[in-house]
């Protein structure tokens, strides 16, 4: 469990599941995320349990008040060897967005990244239109490399997603560490 001053990275509980669903099969949440078809059940309690095996993948859930859960950050496909891997965070409770949780959230998984597994590297996509997502990550160091044009379909048009990064040196540099 990490913590920060407003914010806890917890372990995912199958508790959780409810909440994810209403969350993951919500337009308004999903238009920023890469899911594209409706969830069930069954496919949450699938991936659920799949999260026991995944040694490349590192997922948190994120609680405010100890115990509220708003919605989950990751470090996912991490290549070992290398030391990368690529970010991924959303704030699925609407009435907690826009309130720095995110950015919390995310400084506490950068500490996790790059001190406790040591990569050297993190990354993630985010879409043309998230002007909140890519302020936030600028604010935390990240920097765009570069964009991938018509690379998503949503809303019913294609939009760029942009590559950024952050090397462990460069958030060492940071005032978040």
């Amino acid at each position: 469990m990490l913590k920060g001053k407003n914010v806890i990275l917890a372990p995912i509980k199958k508790e959780y599941i409810d909440k994810f669903l209403v969350w993951l099969n919500d337009p308004e949440i999903t238009q920023y995320l890469t899911i594209y078809r409706p969830l069930t059940r069954e496919m949450e309690e699938d991936w659920y349990a799949s999260l026991k095996d995944r040694e490349s993948d590192i997922i948190f859930a994120i609680l405010i008040d100890q115990t509220k859960l708003i919605g989950n950050c990751s470090i996912m496909n991490i290549i070992w060897t290398d030391r990368v891997g690529t970010c991924g965070i959303f704030i699925g409770d609407k009435n907690e967005q826009g309130k720095g949780y995110g950015t919390e959230a995310m400084k506490l998984l950068m500490g996790y990244g790059f001190n406790t597994l040591n990569l050297n590297r993190l990354d993630l996509k985010v879409n043309d239109f998230n002007s909140r997502a890519i302020k936030c990550y600028q604010k935390l160091g990240f920097v765009e490399e570069g964009r991938m044009r018509e690379a998503t379909f949503v809303n019913g048009k294609y939009h760029d997603q942009i590559l950024m990064s952050i090397l462990q040196k460069e958030w060492k540099n940071t005032k978040y560490e």
